[in-house]
Order: C-alpha cells, then sequence, then structure tokens
C-alpha cells in the first residue's frame, strides 16, 4: 500500500535537515508533542518503521515553523480576496473602485473561490432585499457575455465603462442586455462587455469579523462615476 503523505515525509526531512541539530525537537515543541512522534512523521513505509499519520492542522502548523508551503499546500491556509470597490453607492447600483493601487482591504474567501475572485462592498441600501449596507458580495471569473450569465446576478462592466450590480437578461438585439435590479427600473438594451457571476455574499456581522482593512496601499480617491479608473 502506497503512502499517500510520502512526499510531506521528505520535505520535513529536507527542511529538519537544513535547519541543523536541534530542530526535531524545536518542532516537536511547535506541535506539542513529543520528539518521537516527529520521527514516525518522518518514517516511511519502505522503511519497515511505524508511520504516523501526519494530520492537517499539524501540516498547517508544521508549514508555518518552516515557513513553506508543503507539496499540495497548506489545508489550514486562510485565503483572502481583495475587496475591490464599493456597491450600491451611487444611483443603479453604481461599483466604484479606488483610484491608484489602493483597495478597500481584504476578506477571507469563500470555500472553494476561484483564483480570480475579488469582492465589493456594499454602501447604502440601493441593494435592499439582496445586499444591506456593510454586506459582502463575491465575484469571479469576469468573461464576455455568455447565455450562462443570463438571470444570474452579476457585475455587469458596461461599454460606456460602468459597472453595475444587476441580473442580466437578453435585449432585443445581440449584444444588448436588459438588467434587472430590486429597487430601481430595469434598464433595457444596454450594451456590456462582460459580466462576472457573483457567487457568495456576506452578511455585514460576518463582513465585520473577516474582512481586514489594507494599511499599506491607502486610497488616494474614489471615483464617483461608477468608472474604474486604471492603475
Amino acid at each position: 500500500m502506497s503512502d499517500p503523505q510520502i512526499e510531506i515525509r521528505i520535505w520535513m526531512k529536507e527542511n529538519l535537515e537544513a535547519l541543523g541539530h536541534g530542530s526535531k525537537g524545536r518542532l516537536a515543541a511547535a506541535l506539542g508533542v513529543r520528539p518521537d512522534a516527529i520521527t514516525r512523521m518522518l518514517n516511511t513505509e519502505s522503511e519497515g518503521k511505524e508511520v504516523r499519520e501526519i494530520k492537517a492542522h499539524e501540516l498547517g502548523a508544521i508549514a508555518r515553523f518552516f515557513g513553506k508551503e508543503p507539496p499540495g499546500g497548506d489545508p489550514t491556509a486562510i485565503r483572502f480576496v481583495p475587496i475591490a470597490g464599493l456597491a450600491g453607492a451611487g444611483p443603479d447600483t453604481e461599483v466604484h473602485y479606488a483610484t491608484g493601487d489602493g483597495n478597500f482591504g481584504e476578506i477571507e474567501a469563500p470555500k472553494d473561490a476561484a483564483s480570480t475572485a475579488e469582492a465589493l462592498e456594499v454602501r447604502g441600501n440601493s441593494m435592499y432585499g439582496i445586499a444591506g449596507d456593510g454586506y459582502i458580495i463575491f465575484y469571479e471569473d469576469k468573461e464576455a457575455p455568455r447565455p450562462e450569465h443570463m438571470g444570474h446576478m452579476c457585475v455587469c462592466f458596461l461599454e460606456d465603462d460602468r459597472v453595475l450590480v444587476k441580473i442580466p437578461h437578453p435585449g432585443r438585439e445581440p449584444g444588448l442586455f436588459n438588467l434587472e435590479s430590486i429597487n430601481a427600473p430595469m434598464m433595457l438594451d444596454v450594451p456590456v462587455r462582460y459580466f462576472a457571476v457573483v457567487t457568495d455574499i456576506k452578511t455585514r456581522y460576518a463582513a465585520q469579523k473577516f474582512a481586514r482593512r489594507n494599511p499599506h496601499h491607502p486610497i488616494e480617491d474614489v471615483t464617483t462615476s461608477g468608472r474604474r479608473v486604471a492603475s
């Protein structure tokens, strides 16, 4: 029977050897286990020695001890996505983006979020019924309009450079879309460049708990036209 953790055991051995004498004891102390438990973690079945399973929370602690990501990634790592703009800060649920290189901080990504995921923070009550003030909207996979986008809440990147949060429907001609929202009239036959599907929404309570603001990239200004400003 093959050992599914063989690569992790080899990775541990290499890093302990690089750290030198006493590193095994320090790792044991960091994990809160006896040094012989580390020895069994390092053993492989091919050596005919007793092997100990490396649990997920232990692997996360080992990764932090070495300061390196283990083979297959750290199962305990928390991934964050940027809060790229403010939704509903203007009429028609416009999205206002920070100028320069700034953003509004970051927030823990939903489980299984794509690498393209970003977030918007809702301001005001223009999206009431979908998301209230302080809620966080997650979206991903910004791409050209497809039939699969129709009827699903999306971040809509219009041809006139406005960005809105709406539910698209086919318009009267190809390339034109009717954009629906709960608290505003339907926008008819609007040319849209891209859609990005809204994949998750966090409440204000959850947003306050999981968001962290970004002091390293201060916001220079916020656009008031709903247009994304190139950095």
